[in-house]
């Protein structure tokens, strides 16, 4: 048993963080640490390249026994499942992304299904809306029709999560995470990834050719805020949450050449070439903005950041 689980015999949370290595893993990681009497253990189909600040286990999430083993073994008492493949890396490969994306929430909820006092945390995507949902301040309940692998499989999770907090009394929470900012880790395949790439790009001194229009916006959200915003749930009482799906959220919108102008008006030139690939259609079928007021109004949620502050951080 790892040296970190032997110090205390007691914790009032035991959390597991599958895809812990991603984007998303690694900021939360670093922020469920400093919760007090909290033990956290990271999991990964890859293996760290530099030691984690938390104990880590080898693990498939579509392995359902090996996750079985890790959860009777450290007695968990909550998930947060992060392993997926995004939306452009998974149109490369859309039956692998309906296996991972599908069989690992599949054998979370198993999981959960068997020990009932274990909360969940699922991640869901504006992916799950397409060309007929209204694409401007789209509402939480919208019509929704993903034309991505990728937000087939986000889509078929909300009703599943929906399908287990009604039918079995799951404590299941999810947000509908527009492109998260973070410069810190690399991107992860998606299609709000060119915010990245330009903004690093922009530190080295660098050119950067655009996979998407100038003009085309999206709505945005920095990893502080989205780390926030999962904690911020996870502790919301369950009679607060009123919707048993996922919630919209959202911190900024923004377009290429926004980010570019942006830039420039600090002083920082930008080489820009625009070069629209299988991306631009997948962007072009996603919300330009979020209504996010049901957030806002059941458990409090409020964006810290915008581009500005992003930009003042960074440069």
């Amino acid at each position: 048993m790892p040296p970190n689980l032997l110090k205390k015999a007691t914790f009032k949370k035991r959390i597991l963080v599958t895809g812990a290595l991603g984007q998303l893993g690694r900021s939360l990681l670093d922020e469920l640490i400093k919760l007090s009497e909290v033990y956290v253990l990271a999991s990964d189909i890859s293996l760290p390249k530099e030691p984690l600040n938390v104990d880590f286990e080898h693990a498939d999430v579509c392995d359902f026994n090996r996750l079985d083993d890790l959860v009777t073994t450290y007695a968990i008492t909550e998930i947060y499942h992060l392993a997926a493949l995004l939306s452009a890396k998974g149109e490369e490969n859309p039956w692998r992304t309906w296996s991972l994306n599908m069989d690992g929430f599949k054998n979370i909820l198993k999981l959960a299904q068997a020990r009932p006092l274990i909360k969940l945390f699922w991640p869901s995507s504006i992916a799950i809306f397409g060309p007929h949902s209204p694409l401007t301040m789209t509402p939480q309940n919208s019509y929704t029709n993903p034309l991505t692998m990728y937000g087939v499989t986000k889509l078929a999770g909300e009703r599943l999560m929906e399908y287990f907090r009604l039918k079995h009394g799951l404590d299941i929470r999810s947000l509908r995470f527009p492109g998260i900012v973070s410069l810190d880790t690399p991107p992860g395949g998606g299609t709000t990834d060119y915010i990245i790439e330009l903004l690093q790009a922009a530190r080295r001194g660098s050119s950067y050719t655009c996979f998407l229009a100038p003009k085309t916006s999206l709505p945005m959200l920095h990893i502080k805020d989205t780390v926030a915003a999962i904690l911020k749930l996870m502790a919301a009482p369950i009679d607060s949450l009123h919707t048993q799906s996922s919630y919209n959220i959202s911190g900024f919108n923004v377009s290429p050449e926004v980010v570019v102008k942006a830039l420039e008006n600090r002083g920082i030139p930008m080489e820009v070439n625009y070069a629209p690939d299988f991306r631009q259609q997948i962007a072009a079928t996603w919300p330009s903005s979020l209504d996010d007021s049901a957030a806002r109004n059941d458990w409090g949620w409020q964006p810290e950041y915008d581009l500005a502050k992003i930009l003042e951080e960074v440069f």
